[in-house]
């Protein structure tokens, strides 16, 4: 392990899409200029809407600001627009566009619809024709954007758990993490079930991020978590389901929260078929310190590959200075291949990449982490240019985790329904028990990182 000031590898090309968009406007200006409703709004739908309509889903905590269905709000937005696209803010995702066709769910938009776009809004942002409104269902190459009618993006969810009562986030509070049980309603499932697809709704946008028993993490602008079709996680009977759940807000007079976080299950039904056993590794790494003003801090970390496995999906995670990750896999033959490289992290915006196809790696294969900070007050994120940052539980601290979901190559042949290995059932079993014991010596009144360390499924 090392820790060291580095050049940034920088991959982008801005200056020639700007050049690109500057041409199309010229050719928009010997035609007719596009409109909302014949050029800009089809765009919008494919790109945008699943988070930009009316009464728009909140997202990891996250919901839009203007509906982009609509004439009125997208040409009030439009100079917005324009820079959110140019600078790369928008769509988000993150990921370089040498991952396209990789991940589900990408949010990559062709240049050709940029282009489109920055037209319209160069030309006037003009409203053109109502009838040339597209009809149809909205969706993308990844299915509807439209949120169904049960608010969860899962559907309608087997199970839904919460606080017993609201949490309240006193006025004197910035930073604040307790670890709070979600009980399962009696009767409620009373005998082993696998988890299909799982989803954490935060109760408000003081909800940093989450880190839980059964439902993955949640962090802003990430959606649902859903297993490809043969894979889950096992919830035994009575489960002990708990968040540990970062609020940040300001303090002062008057800012006191309350806050009533939910989290919703889908379970696969009697007759399908468990071949993969999801488990997860946090992979954090600490022992490092950014020093005041440095613009591009680096930090390197190591994990070696010890059975088989394929690869589900990787989420990387920082605070306000976090500026790029990577992972990298070495394979036993010292070959080495880019897993993910996200140039441009946003805390805005912290994607969990899934894989189409989940990836093998061999048993010696070693990943390699790399995360880039800038702690200069040219991040305008950045709380303190001044500070030395160390790993730490704050927001004003910094984090360098590298989550990664896998499981291993045997296939299992589980039919749900019918009896559960007693292997799985037991590891299932045993950690539940562990999060009982350890949420009842979790001291909260300390500066208590182990908990970083524990796997949650």
């Amino acid at each position: 392990m090392k820790s060291q000031s580095m050049s940034f590898p920088w991959h982008l090309n801005k200056p020639l899409l700007v050049l690109a968009v500057s041409c199309l406007n010229h050719a928009y200006a010997d035609d007719s200029a596009p409109t909302f409703y014949a050029d800009a709004l089809p765009v919008f739908q494919k790109n945008c809407v699943a988070c930009h309509q009316p009464d728009g889903p909140d997202v990891g905590g996250i919901s839009a600001p203007m509906s982009l269905m609509d004439y009125a709000p997208a040409k009030t937005w439009a100079p917005l627009i324009k820079n959110a696209l140019l600078t790369g803010y928008m769509p988000p995702w993150g990921a370089h566009e040498r991952h396209r066709g990789e991940f589900k769910e990408e949010r990559y938009i062709d240049d050709a619809e940029l282009e489109l776009l920055v037209a319209w809004v160069d030309g006037g942002a003009l409203e053109g024709n109502p009838d040339d409104k597209p009809s149809g269902e909205m969706s993308t190459s990844e299915g509807t954007t439209i949120l169904p009618e049960s608010g969860w993006w899962i559907g309608d969810p087997d199970l839904i758990v919460q606080f017993d009562r609201p949490v309240y986030i006193e006025d004197d509070i910035v930073d604040w993490q307790p670890t709070v049980q979600m009980p399962v309603p009696a009767g409620a499932h009373d005998s082993p079930k696998w988890v299909a697809k799982a989803e954490l709704d935060p109760g408000g946008p003081w909800v940093h991020h989450i880190v839980s028993s059964h439902m993955g993490v949640g962090v802003p602008g990430r959606g649902p978590f859903t297993y490809p079709e043969g894979w889950g996680v096992l919830m035994p009977e009575d489960p002990f389901i708990t968040v540990n759940i970062h609020y940040h807000k300001n303090s002062g007079e008057g800012t006191a929260v309350t806050d009533l976080t939910r989290a919703g299950f889908v379970f696969y039904e009697d007759g399908d078929v468990i071949d993969h056993v999801v488990e997860t590794n946090l992979l954090p790494h600490s022992g490092w310190t950014i020093p005041p003003g440095d613009p591009n801090f680096k930090v390197t970390n190591t994990h070696v590959i010890e059975e088989d496995i394929f690869l589900l999906s990787m989420g990387p995670h920082m605070h306000y200075r976090g500026k790029a990750m990577r992972y990298e896999v070495e394979y036993p033959d010292g070959e080495r291949e880019v897993l993910l490289w996200v140039p441009e992290y946003d805390f805005n915006w912290q994607f969990l990449y899934e894989y189409k196809q989940p990836k093998f790696l061999p048993a010696g294969s070693t990943l390699h982490m790399s995360w880039w900070f800038d702690n200069s007050d040219s991040n305008r994120w950045n709380p303190d240019p001044t500070a030395a940052v160390e790993y730490g539980p704050a927001t004003t601290d910094e984090m360098a985790n590298a989550r990664i979901y896998f499981a291993p190559t045997t296939r299992r042949g589980i039919v749900v329904g019918e009896d559960i290995p007693e292997d799985v059932l037991q590891t299932a079993r045993k950690a539940d028990l562990r999060r009982r014991e350890r949420t009842d010596l979790l001291d909260q009144s300390q500066d208590d990182l182990s908990w970083l360390t524990e796997d949650s499924q």
